[in-house]
C-alpha cells in the first residue's frame, strides 16, 4: 500500500512527539495528532501507521487518567491515613507518612467523558489493529497491542480472541510474557501455569515482571501467579466467557482491630510495639478513615482492590466465590538524615555528590500487604477475615541487620463492607455485565477442562500450536522505539 504525504506526515509527528521528550508537555500538538488520528481510514492505512497511531492513543488516555485522577494506579490517588497502623508504622526510619490527608473528589462528569472517548478511540484502535498480512511483523506486533486494547475496553469477548490468536504462534519471550498477563483475566489459569515455568527459566523473568508493576499501573502479575499456585487453579476449567464481566464495587466501610505483631529475631523490638500498642487501652475495633477512594474491582476473572494502607498501591489475586484474597507490594527508597535533611532544605537528596546514588549501597523499605476475607453467611455485603501489613528494609549486601532495621509482621481482624445504599453487595454469577461487553456475541467458546498434578508439571507446548512461517515479506515496516516505554513498533 502506498503512503500519502499526508500519512507519513501524521507518522513523522507521532514519531518525534513519543521519541523527543521536550514535546511531551505540548498539550495542543497531542490534540492535533490525536484529531488526525480520529479521521484516519483503517482500510486505507499503512501498517506502520496503524501501529503508531495505536500506541499514541494508549499513551494518550493514560496520561489523560491520571490528568483527572481516575488512574486504576493508587498510586496517583491515595491520601494519608490516620490511628494505630500510622502510629506504628510511621516509626520505622524513613517510613510512614508524606501524604497529605483530604482527597480530592472526583469530576464524575469528567470522568463519563473520559471513559466515552477512550471507548471511541480503542474501538478504532482494534480496527486499526486487525492488519490483514497474518505472516508479517507488523501483525506479530498488532497481536501484542490488541492484549492491551481489550483491556482498556473492558472487554473480555475482545481479549479472548487476541489471546486465541497469539497463542496459535510460537512465542517470543516478550510474547510468553505478555499472553502470561493476559491469562488470569481469562482464568485460563492452565495456560499461565504453563508460561509461568517459562517465565521461571528466564534470567530474571518473574523479576522483571514485578519491577514493571513498581513502574506502571498494572497488576504484580507475581503474587497472582503465587495465589494460582496456592488455590492449584489450574485444575479448573476456565469459566465460560460470558460470565467474564468487568464491574466496579463500592466500599461502605472498612474495620480493623489489632490481632499481633512479629519482628522475626528481634523480641526486644516487638515488646517495645507491644508496649506501645498496650498504652492505648484495650484493643478494640477501629473504622479506618477516609476509604472513599477504597474499591474492589472485577476484573474478568481477575479481582483488585486498592490499598487503605499509608503506602499506596494496587492489590490484586484471582476472583474467587465469596472470598476476596488479594496481595500488593510496594517498594521504596529510603533516605539517610543527611538526606532527609538536604531534602528539607529544597535540594534533590538523590543527587547528593553530583551523581545519582549507588543502587547497590540503598536501603530500600519493602511494604507487603494481604487481605484474606470470606464473605458474611449473614451479611452479603461483609467479608471478613486477616489483614496483614508487612514492612522489611532491604539492606545493602555489606551492611548488617540490627534491631533498628527489624521486620514489623503485623495482622489485624478485618471487616470489608461492600456497596452502599446505591450500589448492591457483589454477587457470583450474575452480575450486571459491563455495557462494554458485546450483548450480541456467541458465547460458544471452547472450554478449557480441567487438569491433573501430571500436566500441571507438564512443560510441553502443547497450549502452543504449530508455529506458521513467520518471514517478513514485502511488508516489512521500520522500527520506532517510543521514549515512553521503549516499546518497539515494528
Amino acid at each position: 500500500m502506498s503512503v500519502s504525504s499526508k500519512d507519513a506526515s501524521l507518522l513523522n509527528d507521532i514519531t518525534v512527539m513519543m521519541t523527543d521528550p521536550s514535546q511531551a508537555q505540548n498539550d495542543e500538538k497531542i490534540e492535533t495528532i490525536m484529531q488526525k488520528i480520529r479521521n484516519l481510514d483503517p482500510k486505507k492505512t499503512g501498517d506502520q501507521l496503524r501501529l503508531a497511531s495505536c500506541h499514541f492513543m494508549t499513551m494518550y488516555h493514560t496520561r489523560k487518567a491520571m490528568t483527572i485522577g481516575m488512574s486504576d494506579d493508587p498510586r496517583m490517588q491515595q491520601p494519608d491515613q490516620a490511628g494505630m497502623m500510622s502510629q506504628l508504622m510511621g516509626g520505622l526510619p524513613g517510613g510512614g507518612g508524606g501524604h497529605e490527608s483530604g482527597q480530592d473528589k472526583l469530576n464524575l462528569e469528567a470522568v463519563e467523558k473520559f471513559k466515552l472517548a477512550q471507548r471511541r478511540d480503542m474501538e478504532l484502535g482494534w480496527k486499526l489493529l486487525n492488519i490483514s498480512s497474518s505472516n508479517s511483523q507488523a501483525a506479530r506486533t498488532a497481536r501484542v497491542l490488541k492484549i492491551e486494547v481489550a483491556q482498556r475496553l473492558e472487554d473480555s469477548y475482545k481479549l479472548k480472541e487476541a489471546f486465541d490468536d497469539l497463542m496459535t504462534k510460537q512465542l517470543s519471550e516478550e510474547e510468553n510474557m505478555v499472553a502470561f498477563t493476559a491469562a488470569p483475566f481469562l482464568g485460563d489459569w492452565k495456560t499461565m501455569m504453563k508460561l509461568g515455568k517459562k517465565i521461571e527459566k528466564m534470567p530474571g523473568g518473574l523479576e522483571q515482571l514485578h519491577m514493571m508493576s513498581l513502574q506502571l499501573p498494572i497488576p504484580d502479575f507475581t503474587l497472582v501467579y503465587d495465589l494460582c499456585k496456592e488455590y492449584k487453579l489450574n485444575r479448573k476449567p476456565a469459566p465460560k466467557i460470558e460470565t467474564l464481566t468487568w464491574q466496579l464495587f463500592n466500599v461502605q466501610k472498612i474495620r480493623v482491630k489489632f490481632k499481633d505483631v512479629e519482628c522475626g529475631q528481634f523480641e526486644e523490638k516487638r515488646q517495645e510495639l507491644m508496649a506501645e500498642i498496650n498504652k492505648q487501652g484495650d484493643v478494640e475495633w477501629e473504622d479506618v478513615p477516609n476509604t472513599s477512594h477504597v474499591h474492589v474491582k472485577r476484573m474478568g476473572a481477575l479481582c483488585q482492590a486498592v490499598s487503605f494502607g499509608e503506602i499506596p498501591m494496587m492489590l490484586n489475586g484471582p476472583w474467587l466465590q465469596d472470598k476476596i484474597h488479594v496481595r500488593g507490594r510496594a517498594e521504596m527508597p529510603l533516605m539517610s538524615e543527611e538526606m532527609q535533611a538536604q531534602a528539607m532544605n529544597g535540594g534533590n537528596p538523590w543527587m547528593g555528590g553530583g551523581g545519582m546514588p549507588d543502587p547497590s549501597q540503598m536501603t530500600i523499605l519493602i511494604q507487603e500487604e494481604e487481605w484474606d476475607l470470606t464473605r458474611s453467611k449473614e451479611n452479603a455485603k461483609m467479608y471478613s477475615g486477616t489483614y496483614s501489613l508487612r514492612q522489611r528494609p532491604q539492606l545493602p549486601k555489606d551492611k548488617a541487620i540490627t534491631p533498628e532495621h527489624a521486620p514489623v509482621n503485623m495482622t489485624f481482624d478485618c471487616q470489608v463492607f461492600i456497596g452502599d445504599e446505591n450500589n448492591d453487595a457483589i454477587t457470583n454469577g450474575d452480575e450486571q455485565k459491563n455495557p462494554n461487553d458485546p450483548n450480541n456475541a456467541n458465547g460458544d467458546e471452547e472450554k478449557t477442562d480441567g487438569n491433573d498434578d501430571n500436566e500441571e508439571d507438564d512443560d510441553s507446548d502443547e497450549c502452543i500450536q504449530p508455529a506458521e512461517d513467520e518471514e517478513t515479506g514485502a511488508n516489512d515496516v521500520n522500527k520506532i522505539v517510543t521514549e515512553f516505554d521503549d516499546l518497539e513498533l515494528d
